[in-house]
Formats: C-alpha cells, sequence, structure tokens
C-alpha cells in the first residue's frame, strides 16, 4: 500500500512591516528632477504675486510670513501629488495647515502657552478669512505686520503654493500651470494700493519666469527631434523670445494705456468704508459742557494731560467741515469743497501715510486720567504719522480706531476711559504765536451760502479796506474780537438770553446785535461762514490749548478756524487770534436796546436741551433711531441671543460639514448623471459600451491600475487579478518520484480561494459578454441592454465591497474619470483606451481580434 506524500503548504508572503511602508512613503516623496523645477518655478512667481502687498503693509513682517505660508502650501500640494488625494482631501489639508499654523507663525495671539491655537484663534482665522479681505481693503495703508491682518499673507502663500504647484503636477499643459500664479498676481495688485508695488518685478520679472515655465514644460512632454536637435533649437527659440518680450515690455510698457499711476483702479478705490461718523452728535453743539456755571462741571477738571508736545501747540478734538443750517459736523468724507470728496474714516495701523505732511516731528503721549476726557473723537496734533495705544485696553482701541487723514481726525466708537494711554507722531508746523502776512488762499466753499444773506452786511463792513482773501479772513478775525464774549452766565442774570447752538438762526441773531456776544461756538462758526460766503474754504476745530504742564482741563477746550491755502494745506486761526477777552462780558445797556428792537429771547428750560441731546448733521436719522421700536431680544430664530459655544458650533462646526456633505452630494450626482446617460442614451451597442466604461470607471476612481491599451478581456483578467491577488501554484503531479517507482503525490482538489473569489466576481464573463453584443452583426435587444446593465451594478458593488469604508469614500470624491483623457485609438474596434472602451465597429473596419 503506497502512502500519499502529502502537498507542501502554501506559504504566503509576510506583508511589509511599518518600517518599510515608511520608508517607501519617505522614497515616494523625494522629488525627481521635473518635480524640483515645477516647486522652484512655484516659488519664484508666488513670491513675485506676494510682492503687491508690499505698499499695503508696514515692514518685511508680511514677506516672512507670507513665504512661510508659500513653503507649508509647496509641502501640502507635494503630499498629495505623490499620493493621488483627491482635489478636496487637498483643500481640507491646506484649509487644516492654515486653521493649525496660521495662530503661531502668523497672527500671534491667543495661543494657548504661546504655541498652540485657542478658539479665539480659530475664530480670528476664520473671521480674516472671509471678511478680512474687505477689512484690509476698508483700511488705511499701510497697515501694521501684526495681529489678524498677517493671517491674510500667510492665507495668500499658503493656497497660492498650492494651487500653482498641485496644477503642475496633476495635468501636464504648459500654459494650464499657470493660471493660478497669473490669477495671483491680478488678485495681489487689484487687493493693492493705488501706488504701484514694484514694476519691474511684477511685470517683467514675473513676465520672464512665466514665459520660461511655460517653454521648459511644453519641451518636456514634447519629443526631441534628430537625436536632441530640436529641443536645442526650441531652447534657444524661447531665449530669443524672452529677450524680446523683456525689451518691449521696457521700451513700450511706459507708453502703453493704463500705465499712468492716476488711471490706476484698485478695489479699495470702489468700497466704501463702513464708518459712520455722521451718526455721533456734534461736538461743537456740546461745547456749553466745558463752560462754567454748568452741571458737568468739567471746566476746572483734568480732562487729559499730555506730554512732550511743545508749547502752544493745539491739541485737535475733531475736525468738522459740513454744515447743515442747523450743527457744524464731520462727514463720512472729507469735504473738499464744491461737492467733492476726500479721504474717509479708515482703520489705520500704529503708521498712517502722510506724504504731504511738513513741520517739525514730534512725539507726543496722551493720558486719561480717572473722571477725565470720555468721547468719541481721539485727540490729535498736527499732521498724525502714527498712533500708538498702550495699557490694558490697547487692543481693542487699535481694532475699533477709525481715521480721516484729510482732517486728521479720529473716531473710537467705545470711546476713550480713565487709563487709556497713547503715543502720537505728527508733524507740527511752526507757529509763531500770531497771523501771517500773507497767505495765498484756495477759492470755493464747503458750505451753502445761498441762506447766509444775513451776515453780509457785517463782512462789507469789515472787509472794505482788505485788498485780498487772506487780508478779508484778518480784517473779520479782528473785527470779530470787537466783541463780547458770554457762556450764558450763571442762573437769573441777565446773559441767560444768549442762547447756546450755532443754527442759521442762532447766527442770524449773533450778526445783527449790535454788540456780538457768545462763546468759542459762535464765534468759531460766524467766522468759518464768513469765509466760505467770501468764496475762501474754511472750517471749525474743536480742541484745546494744553497748559504749560501738559495738563488739559475744560477752560482749555476751544474752537478755532481752518481756511485752506493755494497748496492744499489749512492754514490755522487759533482761538486768540479772533475770539474777544474772556473777562469782556456783553454791556446790558445795548442788550436791553436790542431787546426793544427785536424782542426778549426767552431761553427754554434746561430739561428741554440736555447736554446728552443726539444733535449732529444728519437729524433725520437720529429721530429714525429715537423712535425705532426695540429689537425682541427673546427671539429664538435671531442668532444674536443664542450661546456662544451654540453660534460657534453651528457657524463654525455645522457650516464646513454642510458644505462637505454638499460638494459630496454634488459629485455623487453627476456620477448617478452620468451613468444613467451612458445606459439610456444612444444605440443598444453604445449602451453595452457604456456599461463596460462605467466598471472601469469604478476600477480607476477605486485606483486599481489597468493595461493602458488592453482588450476588454485583458482587462477583466487584470481587475480581477488586482482585486483578488494571483492564484496559489499548484503542485505538478509529475515529479522525480514517481519516475524513479517512488510513490506518486496524491494532487490536492481543495477549491483555491483565489479562483472562487474570481468566478463570484464574474468579470471575465461580463467582458465576454460585452464583446458579443458589440461585436455581433445583430443589435442587441433592449432586454439584452437591461440584464447587462445589471451585471454591471452588480460588478460595480462587488468591487466596491473589496475595499474598505476610507477607500470607497476617496473613490465617491474621486473627479479624476472626469478629466481623464481618452486615448484617440480607444474608437477603434477592439482597441481599449486607458479606461478600456470599444466602440462600435464602423463599416469597412474588421473588428480587432485583441
Amino acid at each position: 500500500m503506497s502512502t500519499a506524500i502529502p502537498s507542501p503548504p502554501t506559504l504566503r508572503e509576510a506583508g511589509p512591516t511599518f518600517g518599510q511602508r515608511f520608508r517607501g512613503g519617505v522614497a515616494q516623496l523625494r522629488p525627481g528632477a521635473p518635480q524640483l523645477v515645477d516647486a522652484g518655478f512655484t516659488v519664484v512667481l508666488v513670491v513675485l504675486a506676494l510682492i503687491g502687498f508690499r505698499t499695503t503693509y508696514f515692514g518685511l513682517g508680511w514677506l516672512w510670513v507670507g513665504l512661510a505660508g508659500l513653503v507649508i502650501g509647496l509641502v501640502v500640494a507635494h503630499v498629495g501629488a505623490t499620493f493621488r488625494w483627491p482635489g478636496l482631501l487637498t483643500g481640507v489639508a491646506v484649509a487644516a495647515a492654515y486653521l493649525l499654523l496660521a495662530g503661531p507663525i502668523a497672527v500671534r495671539e491667543d495661543l494657548i502657552g504661546g504655541v498652540l491655537p485657542s478658539m479665539t484663534t480659530f475664530r480670528t482665522l476664520v473671521h480674516s478669512a472671509v471678511p478680512g479681505w474687505k477689512e484690509l481693503l476698508t483700511a488705511l495703508p499701510p497697515v501694521d505686520s501684526e495681529g489678524p491682518y498677517m493671517a491674510l499673507p500667510f492665507l495668500f502663500g499658503l493656497v497660492g503654493a498650492a494651487l500653482t504647484y498641485g496644477v503642475a503636477r496633476r495635468w501636464p499643459g504648459a500654459l494650464l500651470a499657470l493660471v493660478a500664479p497669473i490669477a495671483l498676481l491680478v488678485a495681489s495688485i487689484t487687493l493693492g494700493t493705488l501706488t504701484p508695488a514694484s514694476y519691474a518685478l511684477q511685470g517683467a520679472a514675473f513676465a520672464l519666469a512665466a514665459i520660461g515655465w511655460a517653454a521648459l514644460r511644453s519641451n518636456r512632454n514634447r519629443p526631441a527631434l534628430q537625436n536632441g536637435a530640436g529641443r536645442a533649437t526650441r531652447s534657444v527659440t524661447t531665449a530669443v523670445l524672452l529677450g524680446l518680450a523683456t525689451a518691449g515690455g521696457f521700451l513700450l510698457g511706459p507708453h502703453l494705456p493704463g500705465a499712468d499711476d492716476g488711471n490706476r483702479t484698485v478695489l479699495r478705490t470702489g468700497l466704501v468704508p463702513p464708518a459712520d461718523v455722521s451718526r455721533y452728535p456734534s461736538p461743537l453743539a456740546g461745547f456749553r459742557q466745558y463752560t462754567k456755571p454748568n452741571p458737568a462741571e468739567l471746566w476746572d477738571r483734568t480732562l487729559l494731560t499730555v506730554q512732550g508736545l511743545p508749547p502752544g501747540t493745539p491739541l485737535r478734538f475733531a475736525t468738522l467741515d459740513s454744515y447743515d443750517g442747523m450743527v457744524w459736523g464731520a462727514g463720512n468724507y472729507a469735504n473738499e469743497g464744491d461737492g467733492d470728496q476726500g479721504s474717509s474714516f479708515r482703520k489705520v495701523g500704529s503708521h498712517i501715510a502722510t506724504p504731504d505732511a511738513t513741520g517739525e516731528e514730534v512725539t507726543a503721549t496722551v493720558s486719561v486720567p480717572a473722571g477725565g476726557y470720555d468721547q468719541v473723537w481721539l485727540p490729535t496734533v498736527g499732521d498724525v504719522t502714527g498712533i500708538e495705544f498702550r495699557g490694558g485696553r490697547a487692543d481693542q482701541l487699535s481694532r475699533d480706531l477709525r481715521f480721516n487723514v484729510d482732517t486728521n481726525t479720529g473716531v473710537l466708537p467705545v470711546k476713550l476711559a480713565p487709563g487709556d494711554r497713547y503715543t502720537i507722531t505728527a508733524r507740527v508746523p511752526a507757529g509763531t504765536g500770531s497771523l501771517p502776512k500773507q497767505v495765498g488762499l484756495d477759492s470755493g466753499t464747503l458750505v451753502d451760502t445761498q441762506p447766509l444773506t444775513f451776515l453780509e452786511d457785517r463782512v462789507e463792513q469789515w472787509t472794505r479796506s482788505a485788498d485780498d482773501p487772506w487780508a478779508q479772513v484778518v480784517a473779520i478775525a479782528k473785527s470779530l474780537q470787537d466783541g463780547a464774549y458770554t457762556d450764558g452766565g450763571p442762573p437769573g442774570t441777565y446773559q441767560n438770553v444768549f442762547l447756546p447752538g450755532h443754527s442759521l438762526a442762532r447766527m442770524a441773531t449773533f450778526f445783527k446785535s449790535t454788540q456780538l456776544a457768545g462763546n468759542d461756538e459762535q464765534y468759531a462758526s460766524a467766522l468759518a461762514l464768513a469765509a466760505n460766503r467770501l468764496g475762501i474754504p474754511a472750517r471749525v476745530v474743536l480742541g484745546a490749548i494744553p497748559q504749560a504742564g501738559g495738563a488739559v482741563k475744560g477752560k482749555d477746550v476751544h474752537a478755532w478756524v481752518e481756511v485752506r491755502t493755494a497748496t492744499g494745506t489749512w492754514q490755522p486761526i487759533l482761538p486768540k487770534q479772533f475770539l474777544p477777552d474772556y473777562n469782556k462780558q456783553p454791556d446790558q445797556v445795548i442788550r436791553k436796546s436790542d431787546e426793544k428792537k427785536t424782542g426778549v429771547q426767552v431761553p427754554p428750560p434746561a430739561a428741554q436741551n440736555p447736554p446728552s441731546v443726539l444733535q449732529g448733521p444728519d437729524q433725520a436719522q437720529n429721530a429714525t433711531q429715537l423712535h425705532r421700536p426695540q429689537k425682541d431680544d427673546d427671539n429664538p430664530l435671531n442668532p444674536d441671543n443664542w450661546p456662544d459655544w451654540l453660534r460657534w458650533l453651528i457657524f463654525f462646526v455645522g457650516g464646513p460639514v454642510l458644505l462637505v456633505l454638499l460638494v459630496y452630494g454634488v459629485i455623487r450626482l453627476a456620477k448617478a448623471v452620468r451613468r444613467r446617460q451612458r445606459r439610456m442614451s444612444g444605440p443598444t451597442a453604445t449602451r453595452v459600451t457604456g456599461g463596460w466604461r462605467e466598471i472601469i470607471d469604478t476600477a480607476h476612481d477605486l485606483r486599481i491600475v489597468l493595461p493602458r491599451k488592453g482588450t476588454r478581456l485583458e482587462q477583466a483578467h487584470a481587475l480581477e487579478e488586482q482585486v483578488t491577488g494571483p492564484a496559489a501554484e499548484r503542485p505538478s503531479p509529475v515529479v522525480d518520484g514517481a519516475v524513479m517507482g517512488a510513490p506518486a503525490r496524491v494532487v490536492d482538489e481543495t477549491p483555491d480561494p483565489v479562483l472562487e473569489r474570481r468566478r463570484a466576481l464574474a468579470l471575465v464573463p461580463l467582458a465576454r459578454s460585452a464583446d458579443r453584443h458589440v461585436f455581433d452583426i445583430a443589435e442587441p435587444t433592449d432586454e439584452q441592454v437591461s440584464a447587462f446593465w445589471a451585471d454591471v451594478e452588480t460588478a460595480r458593488k462587488r468591487l466596491r465591497a473589496q475595499r474598505n469604508w476610507w477607500q470607497r469614500l476617496r473613490a465617491d470624491l474621486s473627479l479624476s474619470t472626469f478629466r481623464r483623457h481618452h486615448d484617440r485609438n480607444a474608437s477603434r474596434p477592439g482597441a481599449g483606451g486607458r479606461v478600456g472602451t470599444v466602440g462600435k465597429p464602423s463599416k469597412g473596419h474588421k473588428p480587432s481580434k485583441g
């Protein structure tokens, strides 16, 4: 009895260890020469586009942050292209890099331990990425290279590098790779200022780099001719074209339309800044709160302390250049006269660009003591070139400050408070203490002069002997000093008839009185209105003249006038140059004589005109706001009433999740529509071909490698082998021992599980069925097509079942089958392209046997 020789056990090859997989991944990440060239040009082009922020930011901090973002974006794009990540996954990686790294690298605020981003950091980064660009455009350049604004150049470099290098790695086209850097260049220019960053770098250098990269990529994709001679010829041609483009750019560029800086248009020129200062009450209308007697009791109270300011230099609270017949106020734009608008109130950094500023540079520190100044108007001095806040509220005040460079007026909606301190850097013109002898004045008007006929008699009398506009202004100022000064006097005295205000009615009473009487409010308004009536642009300024020790009390608050010179600057006429002596009170006899002519003016009760009444250029708007019904604070649909954690969860977690689900749904819907078109459109043979294409597309989405030009049967065999693995080797039933008389080996007829799985996939029979339907003389019937597509759906489900959930999800999001270019030979009968499609043979063509 012969004993059967058992077959040797089947040995399975052990899978790679973690170290082997790690070393293999690192080896894959090692770039080749083409990848290094693409990365080098990506860095050059993105940096040249990033240069556009040079005039937007102060210093070079923005450049280092942008370069850091560029490097990170380049790494993310390289990893994604190497491991063939879907575009959506690469985008998620870029977003994650921004949220995790922009905080410690760029913003550097609200970090945990100075390194890890906090929830506040995440909120800042999300805000900067969406409305932050508009805030940058409405801010007055240059902005500081610190804080939330630094997230923008980081994001610009990150996304720019990821897009440029990612497109270059995924698509071989020479010109397609230039779309992203050109878009970045246009974006940096339109996001910049009216001053170009660099013609040479963003013009000539960018063009040279772009053309050179396109030429290299074009040569890379074209075969050499005659042992490399063709590539040498192309290189010489490229060099000649680059030289001609450079020479033409430098010679013809300055003469082309749009080269003039005056015609330059950027996004910030068309944006309306969100700051609305017209809603704040006119500070001039509340001047009496600084006088005595007054319930505010500010006359002898220290409001501010100023250090470092030259003696006699005025401190400006607000410049008021708009008059609506009721009050002098500050408009949202500087009033240039005759309907023209100047600068608006914009967010600024610690450095303010004022190229036309002249005078001595001074640095003054302003502090607010307890019970001191608490208005929205920020006290400044001269032509401001920088403002830096200090103290516990420094960051908040820096964020809220809005500044107008034409009027040198700042607005703080949160108001100054005790303990606040800030440093002002400014250019202050040298003052002589007296008016200059001669000044060339501009012509025009800032106000409507038609209702100002009531002052003509007085103005004509005062300026009769003046022979030029400046002499007329000086004559009016000196004539005003002949009047009397009054703040309304104590209660129950005759001076109570001198009312506050500077409306047209109040100013008409002022000018028609035998003896002029009023305080800074009336006299400054009178001088400014008279100058405008003469055709000289004039505006009112409310401020203070600090005492010798730097203290500013209510008694030091004054109003004065500025007139515009022929050079566009503003010549101040300070209080002591047009106000009467403070101790010169109105003559009671003259006042009684005037009352007999015009009647007694009864002052309104104090309760009807408290100091806090809203008074401003937009009275209708104020009235609307006062009568507007209050919002319903109990409305559960109002996000303002939700807790912070719920708003954060909905907007910062729910929003991105919904966006991802929406993208996922759109891609799945697009594939379903394509599948339906293949199944329902065209002749029956074409629909069979579409069914096989659906299987091949499913394989490509699952990243299964197929023969590039295989037939359907070859593709089916390759698919089965890729999915199930190679079949186990069967030992030969004939061995040497049998020949030599040894016992014969018993063949193991146990079913091979690999072959069983292949039979379950049934791809080879499906490929034969497709060939039979396509190459048969008779067209397949609708029933046959429906049965074939049922088998296609079964095969697709079995293919997907062989992969894990992550691979299936990645396949669902893959867009590779939409952009895949079919080989031209795919339409030739029997020749399957990369996607293995076989068309219906046309007449006169013999089907391929492959």
